[in-house]
């Protein structure tokens, strides 16, 4: 991981020239010092003032950057101000390091109206880039840019805030010639801190990114690793103008290979368009399926906070989650939930595009494998919650704490469903729907271990009962309700319960602590007392009481289901309510 080293000497005098002229000013207190915890150092560094465009190698004796090329360390690293078609400057900072034969180190200070810093290594080295109380409103650029390939380590420190300038629909630089809205000089880089290699971002600092655009932050052809930090992500510039067309871009986090978060706190809102002439999604977190088919996402630690309407929390051919804390919670219309729209549209370029889009708002969405093995994850989606498109994927749950609360299925897989610990919680509501539906005869719900309590439609609940299980059972679709529903024995033993659930007529309770042919009761409108599992979540396992209510009387059993799963269908189009935490 990222860590703090040391800080710097205090706050210095300065002195810029340029042209036989000068000025002072003064530099930040305590430049810190971070070390990566890899093989990351490098005996070339570059201060950059961003408040009267500076430049130093010894955070002493400063130039003042123009459109003419400064050059240090033997000319191999060079620092100017990019030009456009008139020679006029286009306010981005470029520092070239391609002919570099060593890493390099950018600390930046300061704050920046319009342009930004672009960076350019070769893929064979790496840059580690130092960000300090710094402030960028770009114009039509990334705020910080990363190109050639290499990799990128971001150290965050301070209150740092990011703004771009860029707006989708229009086409940025010359190779958007035939767009709608052409802008001749700009970068369409799609990220507004943006890495074409890998990017790792970590420190104690914070980092406020609002984009109208492509991406808050993204590593094309890389991983994008959080191991530190506060970001705050918006895929919006102002709250008050969130949804218009003009004002509004995609996804928070992108990497083209994967996304890696083991630390940090991460806040993302998101809202994407969909109308006839308009197919834009906001994805919480997103990789390039398409380049890379065997992309990911990992999360293993930190708290990862996303919002986000008509778009997914998570979109990825693999989704691994073994820890962190993590809240999906995704609104939108169900009017295209799981359907397809086909017309016209424009993309972020401006380029149009013609064909056959698929909606469906849903929790978090793989390809082909979900494991869950840790953490704390909860979901609410007004489609599914947890869903494996492809037929004959895998969604595996074997510890760790999982809340869905959706409208559509609540566990969703087009192949295997495998429990084999962890607590699984589903509220589920939605005609047409289940609280698990697993593929279709050819594939298996197993449960092994962990504990199950899911309740929600009736309509095709037969999917809900697993077709083996090791653990005794009981169900129900005699249920009808939207009051707490818990469970107890004849001697009044409460064994689980969920103080607020959506509307349900079916339910089903799996645990160890259940003996099979033992009577149990699923108990409707019961006072619940004791200790929440999860505090906020309205959720018992098990409660110290259930008083009152009415008892509807069931019997467990290990006998599976042998009809099989049809594969799911579309959410409801009724709506869907806030969740309860």
């Amino acid at each position: 991981a990222c860590q703090f080293e040391a800080s710097g000497p205090g706050g210095s005098t300065k002195t810029s020239s340029s042209g036989g002229t000068s000025s002072t000013s003064t530099v930040a207190a305590d430049v810190k010092v971070y070390g990566s915890g890899s093989s990351f150092s490098s005996d070339q560094k570059i201060y950059i003032n961003l408040s009267d465009q500076t430049v130093s190698i010894d955070n002493s004796s400063w130039n003042q950057i123009t459109t003419t090329s400064l050059d240090f360390f033997g000319d191999t690293i060079k620092v100017k101000f990019t030009q456009d078609d008139s020679k006029a400057s286009t306010g981005v900072i470029r520092v070239d390091a391609e002919d570099t034969g060593d890493n390099l180190s950018v600390y930046l200070t300061g704050k920046k109206e319009g342009g930004g810093v672009k960076i350019q290594l070769p893929m064979e080295y790496e840059v580690g880039i130092y960000i300090e109380d710094i402030s960028i409103t770009s114009s039509n650029y990334p705020c910080l840019e990363v190109t050639k390939g290499g990799a990128a380590t971001l150290f965050l420190s301070g209150t740092n805030v990011f703004t771009d300038g860029r707006k989708y629909g229009y086409g940025y630089g010359s190779d958007h010639t035939t767009s709608k809205n052409p802008v001749t000089e700009g970068s369409d880089s799609k990220g507004s801190l943006y890495c074409k290699g890998g990017l790792t971002i970590c420190g104690d600092g914070s980092l406020t990114v609002a984009q109208a655009y492509k991406n808050c932050i993204a590593s094309k052809d890389g991983v994008l690793k959080i191991e530190g930090g506060n970001l705050s992500l918006s895929s919006y510039i102002s709250a008050s103008t969130a949804g218009t067309s003009s004002d509004t871009g995609k996804n928070g986090l992108f990497g083209g290979q994967g996304i890696e978060i083991a630390g940090g706190n991460i806040d993302y809102k998101g809202k994407g368009i969909i109308s006839s002439s308009d197919m834009r999604k906001a994805n919480g977190l997103k990789t390039d399926d398409e380049d890379y088919p065997s992309s990911y996402v990992k999360i293993s630690g930190g708290n990862l906070n996303v919002t986000t309407y008509n778009g997914k929390g998570i979109n990825a051919p693999k989704i691994y989650i073994s820890g962190g804390s993590n809240t999906f919670a995704v609104t939108g219309t169900t009017s295209y939930s799981e359907r397809t729209s086909s017309g016209s549209w424009y993309d972020a370029d401006g380029e149009v595009e013609t064909g056959t889009v698929k909606f469906a708002p849903e929790g978090i969405e793989a390809e082909s494998l979900i494991e869950i093995s840790g953490g704390k994850t909860l979901i609410s989606s007004p489609d599914d919650g947890v869903n494996v498109s492809t037929s004959g994927g895998n969604l595996t749950i074997s510890d760790g704490f999982l809340y869905v609360y959706s409208s559509g299925d609540g566990l969703d897989s087009n192949g295997n469903i495998t429990v084999s610990g962890g607590q699984v919680l589903v509220s589920q509501t939605g005609g047409g729907n289940s609280p698990i539906d697993c593929g279709d005869g050819s594939y298996s719900f197993s449960v092994k271990g962990g504990t199950i309590f899911a309740l929600g439609s009736s309509d095709m609940f037969s999917e809900s009962i697993p077709s083996s299980t090791s653990l005794p059972y009981i169900s129900s679709t005699s249920l009808s309700g939207s009051s707490s529903l818990g469970v107890s024995d004849s001697s009044g033993n409460a064994y689980v319960a969920l103080a607020s659930p959506q509307s349900y007529g079916a339910a089903i309770f799996v645990s160890s602590s259940l003996t099979s042919g033992s009577s149990y009761n699923f108990v409707r409108g019961a006072e619940i007392s004791g200790e929440e599992f999860v505090a906020g979540t309205g959720f018992y396992l098990p409660p110290e009481s259930l008083s009152g209510g009415s008892s509807t009387s069931v019997t467990a059993t290990t006998q599976g289901n042998t009809a099989g799963g049809s594969g799911g269908g579309p959410g409801s189009s009724g709506g869907f309510s806030n969740r309860p935490w």
